[in-house]
């Protein structure tokens, strides 16, 4: 994305991309005086070495909390299914195939979601101090799949030698 928004932006605008239902882009005025802060954190980040596995890991954990999520809101997801977390969101404002609510309504809903209960589920156990995470176990128990049926939807389609690391 900062490579489209580097081609695709304007200095007055921020940009707001969607990928659903499909690649959109959209400007979005900024307030007068507004300010952004870009900086280096001087922290090397070999990305030949560790991008495959660390790019890997967020998209899996990205997924699985996208089914954990509806499973707390009450939806139903086929097994085979790698829903997304904005998917998600959608199915639960009722939001149809091909049809996009808008970043004012998506606001709306992710607002109420705050508020309510249901995001608990993606919390950290403050009692867990040892970890903030969750364990590869705990994943498949909360994605409410079957071992076999998780490492083939979420594991079969990356370089799965980091995962089979993790607990």
């Amino acid at each position: 994305m900062d490579q489209a928004a580097s081609i695709l932006s304007d200095p007055s605008n921020a940009l707001y991309i969607t990928f659903h239902p499909c690649l959109a882009v959209s400007p979005v005025k900024l307030p007068p005086r507004a300010v952004f802060v870009v900086a280096n954190s001087l922290k090397v980040a070999d990305k030949v070495l560790s991008a495959k596995y660390g790019y890997n890991l967020r998209v899996v954990e990205t997924l699985v909390a996208a089914r954990i999520l509806a499973r707390s809101l009450g939806l139903t997801v086929p097994e085979n299914e790698k829903i997304t977390i904005r998917e998600v969101v959608g199915r639960y404002l009722g939001e149809g195939d091909g049809v996009e609510i808008g970043p004012d309504a998506l606001d709306n809903a992710l607002q109420l979601l705050l508020q309510s209960e249901k995001l608990d589920v993606l919390k950290p156990n403050r009692a867990q101090v040892e970890h903030l995470g969750v364990t590869m176990t705990e994943m498949v128990e909360m994605s409410g799949l079957s071992k076999a049926t998780f490492d083939e939807v979420y594991l079969s389609w990356v370089d799965s030698k980091w995962f089979s690391a993790q607990p």
